[in-house]
């Protein structure tokens, strides 16, 4: 479906996982910031996703913000681009553009779930 949406793209892999998987925006990845305040929390952030992934339950995301004490998911953190957890992944190599509107609503109904799109520079 997708391929038929993007046809100019190359390479277009599904990835699907039991237990979300961490997507980031390689060479794009700038900041994270706290979504409630907005103070930057990259130091906090990296020994988070450290322990992320070197613990057992990756399905447990929720953390607490080091800077206002709220509560959030790692997934929902302010990111100058966009990265996230996932369970399902379309990764396509070279697209030209951005999902139109109608292209990422017809992506979200045929999944059933929300979409955010990360754009990886490797």
């Amino acid at each position: 479906m997708l391929c038929a949406l993007r046809s100019e793209a190359q390479d277009a892999e599904l990835h699907i996982s039991d237990t979300p998987e961490f997507f980031d925006g390689g060479s794009n990845f700038e900041s994270v910031f706290c979504p409630f305040c907005q103070t930057d929390i990259w130091d906090w952030w990296i020994k988070a996703i450290d322990e992320w992934r070197n613990g057992t339950n990756h399905r447990a995301l929720s953390a607490e913000m080091p800077c206002c004490g709220r509560v959030t998911t790692l997934n929902e953190l302010d990111d100058v681009w966009p990265q996230g957890f996932a369970c399902i992944a379309i990764t396509l190599m070279n697209p030209d553009s951005d999902l139109e509107p109608a292209e990422r609503q017809q992506v979200e109904l045929a999944l059933g779930l929300p979409v955010r799109v990360i754009w990886r520079h490797i």
